[in-house]
């Protein structure tokens, strides 16, 4: 019997490892609330109150940093609640199932501007490191990658825009 090691399996903590840019709009709107609570520490300054038409102007800059952070927020959060529900509404559905050896293998270099490829039984893979547009494996053999020339691998995929997206890794011991 095949002993398999689990490389990568699709679930919550894939979600959360790519949603990372969820907090950039965030931050931007802790950075507003703080510079708005620090501007009116120093409101009781005389010279403040001489430039208040300037502050005005300034502070409803940072108003519209605030809520445009928020907006944006919202919509990537939506886009992302989006392409998870479509991918565990795939995983649940069914995938695509292969097994045996990594050919045609070609590996992205370290520096990036390519993609990772290779076939299992005449069955075409690609990703890099760089692309988040899904939850698939994406870990290239440069940047710690597992998947290398003759590895004899069991994976289950989907297909998405002209390519397959691994949803889960298996490596033979």
């Amino acid at each position: 019997m095949k002993q398999f090691d689990i490389i990568y399996d699709f679930g919550v903590l894939e979600v959360i490892r790519k949603s990372w840019f969820l907090v950039i709009p965030l931050f931007l709107y802790w950075l507003a609330v703080y510079k708005l609570r620090n501007d009116e520490d120093i409101e009781g300054n005389l010279i403040q109150n001489l430039l208040s038409q300037s502050k005005s102007f300034e502070n409803t800059k940072i108003q519209i940093i605030k809520y445009a952070s928020i907006i944006i927020f919202v919509f990537l959060a939506i886009l992302q609640t989006i392409k998870i529900y479509r991918t565990y509404s795939i995983l649940n559905n069914g995938l695509k199932s292969i097994e045996g050896y990594v050919n045609d293998f070609h590996g992205m270099p370290s520096s990036g501007h390519d993609t990772e490829r290779f076939k299992v039984r005449n069955v075409k893979f690609e990703f890099s490191d760089f692309d988040l547009t899904d939850f698939g494996y994406n870990n290239a053999k440069s940047k710690g990658g597992e998947i290398d020339e003759n590895a004899y691998i069991r994976l289950k995929y989907y297909q998405s825009n002209n390519r397959n997206v691994i949803l889960k890794l298996e490596k033979r011991k």
